[in-house]
């Protein structure tokens, strides 16, 4: 069995931007994007959970860009070596789609003080045709040079917003669960939902766990 099959949060990830659940001046940022063919260096930043490198990978796929994913938590894919070795291969090659390329750092706030500044040199010896889209929890762990060479978007649910989207994050939990076919107390999933939302990847996998009986 493949890991994405057997993990629900990656079996059922968005692939268009419009099947995110994010506020509405953040989906409309990236619909625009869509709509343009473009994506900007960009500096994704909030709490963990909520979209952000669902809404990098989805704005990609939508508009045809090859992107590479790098951990940025994972020392052994964001050491000067590593990153010169796969960054820089990727970033220094034309795409055969002929659009731009993106690089997305993912867990960027976890990248050393060594491996920050060679991103930042990538972001500039690359700008003709690649893209970096860095993700993080925690901003401030980002150094200012990336900053400035970003637009930074913060994930941040304002409370007009939190209504309608918990109500979206109810519907998509319903909607897994009768997918996979299994049978749910529709209080229960309230209750998940005003637990962790808007920790979406926490719902589906608290969803996912509390399924193993056949029933919610």
């Amino acid at each position: 069995m493949q890991r994405d099959d057997f993990l629900w949060v990656e079996k059922y990830r968005p692939k268009k931007v419009q099947e995110c659940i994010l506020p509405p001046t953040i989906k409309q940022t990236f619909l625009d994007m869509v709509k343009q063919k473009d994506i900007p260096n960009l500096l994704l930043t909030g709490p963990a959970g909520t979209g952000k490198t669902t809404i990098a990978k989805a704005v990609c796929e939508e508009i045809g860009f090859d992107y590479l994913l790098v951990n940025g938590s994972d020392a052994a894919q964001t050491g000067i070596d590593a990153l010169r070795t796969t960054v820089q291969n990727f970033a220094s090659t034309v795409s055969l789609t002929g659009g731009a390329k993106v690089v997305i750092i993912d867990e960027a706030d976890y990248l050393t003080n060594f491996s920050q500044p060679a991103l930042r040199g990538f972001i500039e010896q690359f700008s003709q045709n690649c893209r970096f889209i860095f993700t993080c929890n925690f901003r401030n762990r980002i150094i200012d040079p990336i900053h400035s060479r970003c637009s930074v978007i913060e994930f941040t649910i304002p409370r007009q917003d939190k209504p309608k989207l918990g109500q979206d994050c109810l519907v998509r939990v319903k909607e897994i669960l009768t997918a996979k076919g299994i049978k749910f107390d529709e209080k229960v999933l309230i209750e998940l939902v005003l637990k962790h939302f808007p920790d979406m990847r926490r719902v589906i996998n608290e969803l996912q766990r509390y399924s193993s009986a056949g029933t919610i």
